[in-house]
């Protein structure tokens, strides 16, 4: 790693401590501190493959209404084994009506354990589509952005459907697959049923496509699954 990657990683985790102790700030000032923690498990198939997959998602903020400690896990096993792992650790400023501005850190630990300074935007857009936007640095110099829409459809108070698209940007070659530009995109639906709003079992459909990918890469996938949605 770098002189200067490993200064901007230890500014990063300076941000992270000054986050916790705004939060402690907020307390002392009697400013009310909200948590919001979302967890979903679920099992599924990738056509074309054997073997089922499993996966957990976590996300989920601490705070007031202007610092908040953002935070999310994303893994999913395959064939009894880990397939990709990666933690998100942000401290949150508020910088609009329903939007915060994030730095922070990315640990991807599958397929390789890489350290990535992160910078974002998160709120909603018009219309109440959610909306993330992030760029990552990685150690070794080399970097990459994220960005992902997604919006909530009632078809009933208790049934719901959720779209989504995520896209993955590289600014350079890096392998047969990551290719600079756009390298990957997920396009999704979600819907679930809401026995109340902390529990909801749900079935997604999603569609993996890798743009640019050479001979020796990704291939684009289907998956399916089924799990559990629930609300802290």
């Amino acid at each position: 790693m770098s002189k200067k990657m490993r200064a901007a990683l230890r500014r990063a985790g300076g941000a992270l401590l000054l986050s916790t102790m705004a939060l402690g700030a907020q307390a002392m000032e009697d400013e009310s501190i909200y948590s919001y923690t979302l967890v979903e498990a679920g099992g599924g198939k990738v056509r074309g493959q054997s073997g089922s997959a499993q996966s957990l998602a976590i996300d989920g903020w601490a705070g007031g209404d202007f610092n908040r400690l953002w935070y999310s896990l994303d893994a999913e096993r395959r064939g009894g084994r880990t397939e990709s792992a990666e933690l998100h650790l942000l401290y949150g400023r508020y910088i609009a009506p329903f939007w915060d501005a994030q730095v922070g850190l990315r640990r991807g630990e599958r397929p390789a354990g890489r350290d990535y300074l992160t910078l974002g935007v998160r709120g909603l857009a018009p219309y109440a589509f959610d909306v993330d936007l992030k760029l990552f640095v990685r150690d070794d110099g080399k970097v990459f952005a994220r960005t992902r829409f997604e919006n909530e459809f009632l078809l009933t108070n208790r049934f719901i459907v959720t779209p989504s698209l995520g896209v993955e940007w590289s600014a350079s070659d890096i392998g047969a697959t990551v290719r600079r530009g756009v390298y990957q995109a997920d396009l999704g639906v979600q819907a679930r049923y809401e026995f109340n709003r902390r529990i909801a079992p749900y079935l997604g459909l999603s569609r993996t496509f890798y743009p640019r990918a050479q001979s020796g890469g990704e291939v684009a996938a289907t998956q399916w699954r089924a799990g559990l949605r629930v609300l802290f």
